[in-house]
């Protein structure tokens, strides 16, 4: 029988396990929307478009669909120089179908001063490029009213 001296030699001479925790994809896209917000507020329109897919589509609402990682680059840089100084994406639901994901979520775009511009919800194909999980399919649209 083991005294209480022997118990706690025992427990302090074994090392502590970590557990392993393993990211789910829903985590890994909540990751990258955090990131996506930080580099729209630091106004890195590049930053942001290197998120995407080479072969991404972006279909923002009454604008034309932008290709690919220059066009991408250009929308975003035209959403900051308008005053776009934020944007947070709140995953709702993410499906993996193996080296894809669907995304489905809500946004909030917001100006000088955290003043929010727009709320809406978005739908976003990601894909598996290497190792990272990008952006390859992205369509977004606003919930407020169109302008008359």
């Amino acid at each position: 029988m083991a005294t209480k001296k022997t118990a706690k030699k025992t427990a302090a001479a074994a090392p502590a396990k970590k557990p392993v925790v393993k990211q789910t994809v829903a985590d890994l896209i909540k990751a990258n929307n955090k990131a996506l917000g930080a580099a729209v507020a630091a106004g890195d329109a590049k930053a942001v478009a290197l998120m995407y897919t080479k072969t991404a589509k972006l279909l923002p609402p009454n604008a034309p669909l932008s290709k690919g990682t220059k066009a991408i680059t250009a929308f975003w840089q035209g959403a900051v120089e308008m005053g776009i100084k934020g944007a947070t994406l709140k995953s709702q639901e993410v499906e993996q179908l193996g080296t894809t994901a669907i995304e489905v979520g809500t946004y909030t775009l917001s100006g000088e001063g955290g003043v929010t511009l727009d709320t809406g919800k978005y739908l976003v194909v990601w894909k598996k490029e290497g190792r990272e999980w990008k952006l390859h399919r992205d369509i977004f649209n606003s919930n407020g009213a169109p302008a008359a």
